[in-house]
C-alpha cells in the first residue's frame, strides 16, 4: 500500500489540522493494519469502496471491500481499543486527520449523528457537492491537499469553539508539556466549573468526556517515548505517572493489544507521524 502524509501549509490550518493522509492500493491483494487510540479524528473518504465499521462488543474492526461507483466518508476517533483495518480491494482514500475540538469549527452537527453516518463529508461540507469529484479525478497528492486546504479555508469558522474549550485545551497542554497529567476536578476548578459542565463542554465541542481524553493523552505520550528513544520501562511508567509499571503496562495492552515489546518489536513509523503495524497477505 502506497502511503503519503502532507502537512497543511497555510498557518491557520496548521493550529486545526494535523495533516492529510492519502492512502493508495492499485492492486487487488489483500492488506491489513492497525492503529492505536489518538485525540485527533480522521475524517475518511473512500472512492468505489464498501466500508463496514464494527465499534461494539469489544470489537473496533473496518472491512473495507470492492463497493459501487461512488464515494463514502466516515469519522473515526475516541477509540480506547486498536483500530483494526483490513483492506480487500483496491482502495483510493483521503484522510483529514482534525486536532481536538477542531471539527467542530467546520460543523455545528452533533458527533453522535457525525460518528453514525457513512456520508459524513457531505454532512459537514454541505455546499460542496462536487468537490469529490474533483479531488478524486486528481491523481498527484500534493495537487489533493491544496484542493483540501482551498475546501477547510472556505469553511473555517473560529467562533464555533467557545473561550472555554480553548483555555482547557490549552491548560492541558502547558501541563503535559511536563509530562503531567491535571486531574479532571483540577481542571475545572482552574476553569471556574463544576465538573458537570465541563464534561458537556467537552461531549458538545471535543467529542470525548475529559477522562477518556486525558486518559488518551498520556497513552500517546508513552507511545511517542517509547517509539523516539529505547527507555527502561519503568521510567517510563513513572515519567507519564502511572502508578507503577503493572499499571503501565496494563493500560498499554488495553490500547494496543500487545506489551510494550511486542509491540516496538512489530511497529512501523510512516514520516515520523503514522505509528501503526502493517501487512500483507
Amino acid at each position: 500500500m502506497n502511503t503519503h502524509i502532507i502537512a497543511p501549509k497555510h498557518p491557520l490550518l496548521k493550529k486545526h489540522i494535523q495533516y492529510f493522509l492519502f492512502f493508495r492500493q492499485d492492486t487487488k491483494v489483500a492488506s491489513s493494519y492497525v492503529t492505536f487510540p489518538n485525540n485527533n479524528l480522521c475524517l475518511a473518504i473512500y472512492k468505489s469502496n464498501r466500508v463496514e465499521y464494527q465499534s461494539k462488543n469489544g470489537l473496533n474492526n473496518c472491512n473495507v471491500s470492492n463497493g459501487q461507483n461512488s464515494f463514502t466518508s466516515r469519522l473515526y476517533g475516541f477509540h480506547n481499543l486498536p483500530f483494526k483495518v483490513q483492506v480487500q480491494s483496491a482502495l483510493d482514500q483521503v484522510c483529514i486527520l482534525f486536532n481536538p475540538a477542531a471539527l467542530r469549527l467546520f460543523t455545528k452537527e452533533t458527533y453522535k449523528d457525525l460518528l453514525s453516518t457513512d456520508d459524513v463529508f457531505n454532512a459537514i461540507f454541505q455546499k460542496s457537492p462536487n468537490f469529490l469529484a474533483v479531488l478524486f479525478g486528481t491523481e498527484d497528492f500534493v495537487e489533493r491537499a491544496a484542493l483540501l486546504e482551498t475546501l477547510l479555508l472556505k469553511n473555517l469558522n473560529i467562533e464555533n469553539i467557545p473561550s472555554t474549550m480553548n483555555e482547557a485545551l490549552q491548560l492541558i497542554s502547558a501541563v503535559a508539556q511536563n509530562k503531567a497529567l491535571l486531574p479532571v476536578a483540577e481542571l475545572a476548578k482552574a476553569l471556574h466549573l463544576n465538573e458537570s459542565t465541563l464534561y458537556r463542554l467537552f461531549s458538545t465541542h471535543l467529542g470525548q468526556n475529559p477522562k477518556a481524553y486525558l486518559k488518551t493523552l498520556r497513552f500517546r505520550h508513552t507511545l511517542n517515548e517509547l517509539m523516539s528513544k529505547p527507555k527502561p520501562l519503568t521510567q517510563v511508567a513513572y515519567s507519564n505517572h502511572y502508578f507503577d509499571q503493572a499499571h503501565f503496562i496494563k493500560d498499554f495492552k488495553t490500547f494496543t493489544g500487545c506489551t510494550p515489546k511486542e509491540l516496538t518489536e512489530h511497529v512501523s513509523v510512516k514520516e515520523r507521524n503514522l505509528v501503526w503495524l502493517y501487512s500483507e497477505a
